[in-house]
């Protein structure tokens, strides 16, 4: 989902609008104290032979090794109404503690070749999939068979590049789609809070009206089941990728692959679980994808202006095995002097058909055919008003709002059919349609430049407003006032090295 904070030089950009400096890292061996009474000159000069000869790098020196990351922790305390409690933990998925061993070598004059094997290391993760009964369900818990606590690897690439012509990237790596819109959002604060739902999409909510807490646990998730309220195609893949060079503060990334991390999922369910009908998925020669962004960032007199828009196409959606399109833009424009300026955002993705194309192996059917409920085109669209100033001797100060609408995302509820949250739906097989989430918070973010680090505090608060179910039992169908909303307030702190 947050692939793209270190996928290109270009991408460096967003890191300095962050306010961020990545220092390279060098291990050292402990010198000993110096002999006052000899050559102070020639002991120098043996200290200085040591330290090189302990610098992490490769050995034929032709190709540079540079450590960097950031370790991020938070404080989370929670009330969904139907819960409440206390949690501390990583940010999730690619926005947890990481570091990232990178390189290049000078292949000729304007050519060079590098890598960048990315490995995220988080602790307990409060975050996608969080809740009251299992307060640190990370979405990395899901991945690959990985729990929290785990070192997965993120990212592990390769790349030739061109000062002229762009650069060529292969491996499991950040597609061109993966987070653009997100990442246009230069206010300083986007790491701490974006318009992806990263913390709550796990708490179960009380009905409005009465009735038990819902088991609808998944509330912000894309017809694509890749990130939830946003970003749907957000997730590292085995892609090849091309980087344009900047021509007037424009360039273009491009990439082609395999979509495979649902299914990864998916089948890790399987192998935890064992229950096959809730778990099969599309998986056919034609699961592949193709996306297009396009970039622009460039000062304009007093005005700081970002903008992105992509372009996603998946061959095989993994959850109903059709076709899918998925677009996504965002930009920000800022008053450099005032430090006032405002983001927004805009989501909207088609899944091309709704009769599901699943295998069917065994009898079993994919997840979208359980109750027969059509996956849902879903769309959403946000805004955050903020202001950047340097008040005090630490570093900039970032104040924001933020509001984000979410249209028929509310769930695995679209897929699953599996919930008790009104006396309407007795026996709790019930599909979620026409559903609308509203989220909305305010932050302050303060940046520490001598220690290369943000402290930061948020407020979220969200609800379901409304939406229209089936009860798949008897067909019939309801309108639903939504549910109590949710509040999560918290502190944390992120250092980057």
């Amino acid at each position: 989902m947050f692939g793209g904070l270190t996928k290109t030089s270009s991408r460096i950009a967003i890191a300095a609008a962050l306010g961020m400096t990545f220092w390279g890292y060098a291990m050292s061996t402990p010198v000993k104290a110096a002999d006052l009474g000899g050559d102070c000159c020639a002991d120098l000069e043996e200290r200085v032979a040591e330290l090189e000869a302990t610098t992490v790098r490769k050995g034929n020196k032709k190709v540079s090794v540079t450590i960097s990351g950031w370790v991020v922790k938070t404080m989370n305390w929670y009330d969904s109404g139907a819960g409440n409690g206390f949690a501390v933990g990583d940010k999730d998925y690619d926005l947890g503690s990481r570091f990232a061993i990178t390189g290049s070598a000078t292949i000729a004059p304007g050519w060079t070749g590098g890598y960048n094997i990315t490995v995220t290391i988080p602790g307990s993760t409060y975050g996608i999939n969080s809740n009251a009964t299992d307060e640190y369900a990370g979405v990395n818990q899901r991945l690959y068979g990985s729990s929290y606590g785990t070192i997965n690897t993120l990212y592990s690439y390769m790349y030739i590049k061109s000062d002229k012509y762009g650069t060529l990237n292969w491996g499991h790596l950040s597609p061109a789609s993966d987070n653009p819109a997100v990442l246009a959002d230069i206010s300083g604060s986007v790491i701490e809070s974006n318009s992806v739902l990263f913390e709550g999409g796990g708490l179960g909510l009380k009905a409005k009206g009465g009735g038990l807490a819902g088991a609808y646990n998944d509330l912000l998730l894309c017809s694509s089941a890749v990130a939830p309220g946003a970003d749907c195609f957000g997730a590292a893949e085995p892609a090849v990728r091309y980087d344009s060079p900047t021509w007037g503060g424009f360039r273009f990334e491009t990439s082609y692959g395999t979509a495979d991390v649902v299914p990864a999922i998916l089948n890790d369910d399987f192998a935890r679980t064992g229950i096959g009908a809730l778990l099969i998925h599309p998986n056919t020669s034609d699961s592949n994808f193709w996306d297009i962004a396009a970039f622009y960032n460039k000062d304009w007199g007093n005005f700081k202006v970002s903008l992105a828009y992509a372009y996603t196409y998946l061959e095989s959606n993994p959850l109903n095995g059709n076709q899918e399109s998925y677009h996504q833009a965002g930009g920000t424009i800022m008053h450099v002097p005032s430090g006032l300026g405002i983001y927004a955002t805009g989501n909207w993705e088609d899944v091309s058909a709704n009769a599901a194309n699943c295998p069917g192996a065994g009898g079993n059917l994919c997840l979208s055919q359980l109750t027969g409920a059509a996956l849902p085109d879903t769309n959403s669209w946000g805004l955050k008003p903020f202001i950047k100033r340097t008040w005090n001797p630490l570093g900039a100060t970032v104040l924001y709002g933020e509001f984000y609408e979410y249209n028929d995302m509310y769930g695995l509820g679209n897929i699953d059919g599996v919930a008790s949250f009104t006396p309407a739906c007795p026996g709790g097989n019930c599909s979620i349609y026409n559903s609308q989430v509203q989220r909305w918070g305010l932050g302050a973010v303060q940046e520490i430049d001598s220690a290369a680090m943000h402290v930061f505090a948020r407020w979220q608060h969200m609800n379901v407003t409304e939406f229209d179910f089936v009860n798949n039992d008897n067909g019939t169908r309801n309108h639903s006032a939504g549910f109590d909303d949710n509040d999560i307030f918290q502190l944390g702190g992120i250092i980057f090295f």
